[in-house]
């Protein structure tokens, strides 16, 4: 399969500073010195005190949580906690099993990847004077930069990967609009520790492998690329999806999908190489979860009140809400989107499977009973797709490398735009100029490029009802301040008022049918409950 691109017509048709060749080494070391300047000039490590703790933090509490149970306390059951304050200082947060037991609400992939520099900080805990507790500032100092080390070995395989479809210009852009123009950044710095960057790299690495395992299969890129997609997985279960395009990258025609099937036929030991070193990297979860909840598979976040809701996904406010909208956020990744149409006409073999893998991904994420995905910058479960999403935009840069100078200018100065405006958000969002689930589109544009607080902002922000998402029912309330309409009201007709305008949100009630379908209610019921909590919602303190 012909998947590299021709050296000769690029070299005739794109400017010549297109094909140096350092370009994106040289784009790769830009994205890697600002990150680390934003890190020493942050310094999120230096806060260890609960709330008050920098880096492990939320998710991350669960994903590190594997790593100081068996490191420091030796007790992977977690019977340690019993009688301690250790959950409510939020070190370690677990679900309770109808066995009786605990078990972390996470995968362990988090941890295998923290563990190189967990035990680092570990060591050298005494030498800087700090307790080997594993929540001292060294840990989270060696976090942080972990993020930075993967995220390393990332960019410098996307580069190889990208290099094999475009020129280096090309790639050298391309790597910059991702590396400073997406939501990537905020997640290599604020919150390195997320799983995002770490995924990102992998599944950069993981490429590479396929598309030289299908030029020239054999046990070495079989038990690597296995081992990779199966902690990949380990990570980020969702990301199962990521067989679609190892399976069917480039297959343009019926014709490829035949030699496909053949390779296959003849390299079946290869394909059970794959398969076992996944399960290989699966096996001390999957005992984990026996020895502790006695099932092999285990999903503790039911257990939680969450789950994914697949008849009702909100695709639109996944993809342009101003609550979290991967657009409205990381407009660079409307870019790759639109690049799909060029990538047709020039690799339909990765066009086919990457379009696919892109919209079940989106239907998939937006599934999930909290679609803005809790905290966070963007629009963040996608940015571990962003390696793939690489491929499109580059094919987007190419073709706007075929246009006039002119516009060719405009374009330039249209992407720097993006830059900036995602930097300038990184930085409102971290200063709580964009809210973490509570965006508007008046709060929006009251705060659009501006550094400090504006009247409107707060007063236009309206939050979800957590406990109707997670029914899958979308109801979002102001943040602050009382309904005064409603207060002049008597309780009678204030019910009646908030229930005439929740039968006009014609989204509500499509939440409410797919709810009362699910779970077998009556629809007017459900209406009734959730006109009530709405009510004493805008009415109460």
């Amino acid at each position: 399969m012909q998947m590299e691109y021709d050296k000769s017509m690029s070299e005739n048709k794109i400017n010549s500073f297109f094909n140096l060749k350092n370009l994106p080494k040289l784009a790769i070391v830009i994205v890697l010195l600002f990150y680390c300047l934003t890190n020493f000039t942050h310094r999120n490590w230096s806060g260890i005190e609960g709330p008050q703790r920098g880096v492990i933090k939320w998710d991350i509490i669960s994903y590190y949580a594997y790593l100081p149970a068996v490191f420091i306390h030796h007790d992977i059951s977690l019977e340690f906690t019993d009688g301690t304050n250790l959950r409510e200082d939020g070190k370690f947060w677990y679900q309770e099993t109808q066995n009786g037991n605990k078990v972390i609400m996470t995968t362990m992939g988090m941890s295998f990847l923290y563990a190189p520099f967990f035990l680092a900080a570990h060591i050298l805990a005494p030498v800087f004077g700090q307790a080997r507790d594993g929540f001292q500032s060294i840990y989270q100092f060696f976090l942080v930069f972990s993020a930075l080390f993967y995220l390393a070995i990332g960019l410098y395989s996307l580069r190889k990967l990208l290099s094999r479809f475009f020129p280096p210009g090309i790639t050298a852009v391309t790597l910059l609009l991702l590396g400073l123009g997406t939501n990537l950044y905020y997640f290599s710095t604020y919150e390195a520790a997320q799983t995002h960057s770490y995924s990102f790299a992998l599944v950069s690495v993981l490429f590479l492998l396929v598309l030289k395992w299908y030029e020239k299969p054999d046990w070495k890129h079989s038990l690597l690329s296995g081992f990779l997609f199966g902690l990949i997985v380990l990570v980020r279960p969702t990301n199962i999806i990521l067989i679609i395009p190892i399976a069917f990258i480039g297959l343009a025609n019926p014709e490829d999908l035949r030699s496909r099937l053949k390779l296959i036929q003849i390299h079946i030991p290869l394909i059970l190489v794959f398969i076992l070193a996944f399960a290989i990297v699966w096996f001390p979860q999957i005992y984990y979860w026996k020895t502790f909840t006695g099932m092999f598979i285990y999903n503790s976040f039911p257990g939680a009140g969450s789950g994914y809701h697949f008849c009702n996904p909100h695709i639109l406010d996944f993809l342009i809400s101003y609550r979290k909208g991967w657009f409205v956020y990381t407009p660079i990744m409307f870019l790759a989107v639109s690049g799909f149409i060029p990538l047709y006409r020039m690799y339909r073999g990765l066009f086919y499977p990457l379009v696919a893998y892109s919209v079940i991904m989106v239907y998939v994420l937006s599934s999930w009973w909290s679609w803005w995905y809790g905290g966070g910058y963007g629009m963040r479960p996608m940015i571990d797709a962003y390696p793939l999403m690489a491929i499109p935009l580059g094919a987007l840069i190419t073709q706007a490398g075929k246009f006039s100078l002119s516009a060719r200018i405009m374009i330039g100065l249209a992407m720097t735009f993006l830059i900036f405006l995602n930097i300038f958000q990184t930085y409102q969002y971290n200063s709580v100029l964009i809210h973490w689930n509570s965006m508007t589109k008046k709060s929006y544009w009251t705060i659009f490029l501006r550094s400090k607080d504006r009247y409107g902002y707060w007063q236009n922000l309206t939050g979800p009802d957590l406990e109707l998402a997670r029914k899958g029912i979308y109801v979002y309330y102001p943040l602050i301040g009382k309904n005064e309409r409603l207060m002049e009201m008597n309780e009678e007709e204030g019910r009646e008022y908030v229930l005439y305008n929740l039968r006009k949100d014609r989204g509500l009630i499509r939440d409410i049918k797919r709810y009362a379908g699910r779970t077998d209610t009556d629809r007017l019921e459900t209406l009734d409950m959730v006109a009530d909590r709405a009510y004493r919602r805008l009415t109460e303190e």
